[in-house]
């Protein structure tokens, strides 16, 4: 009987551990499990307003994330009529999942923040982060193909 507590209480604090403001309330799959995969950025926000073009490369609509387990991200856009993609780029989880750190370049520009995740599910990630400007930025991606 002792056992099946300790390994309920286990459960609980595993499943409890990585909860978002927006969701889910619970999930049996790790976080690095439900960001893996390729993800198209669907609505942006500066400043609490939606926006559908920004000189932020990685911020326009449209643009595609590709979360891979080892921690590489690679992004994709475009640019003069081409898909372009990341120069480089690596993501990982810190303050116990509850941010997303990346950092990868775009032709010539670097992008290094740390977002709040407001919502991570298998079908959505959401984060918000403030850039270097002042500017506080809201990212709604959508999942559109699974990587494990």
């Amino acid at each position: 009987m002792k056992r099946i507590i300790v390994l309920l209480a286990l459960v609980v604090v595993c499943c409890t551990a990585c909860r978002y403001k927006e969701g889910p309330g619970i999930s049996f799959v790790a976080p690095e499990y439900r960001i893996s995969g390729n993800w198209n950025l669907e609505r942006v926000f500066l400043n609490g307003t939606q926006i559908t073009e920004t000189e932020y490369l990685a911020n326009i609509p449209g643009t595609y994330y590709i979360f891979e387990l080892d921690g590489i991200v690679d992004v994709l856009y475009w640019y003069e009529n081409a898909m372009q993609s990341a120069v480089y780029g690596n993501w990982h989880f810190q303050n116990n999942c509850k941010q997303l750190v990346m950092d990868f370049k775009l032709k010539t520009q670097r992008f290094y923040y740390e977002a709040d995740i407001k919502k991570l599910s298998k079908k959505e990630l959401f984060y918000e982060y403030d850039d270097n400007y002042g500017n506080h930025w809201r990212l709604e991606l959508a999942c559109i193909s699974r990587t494990n």
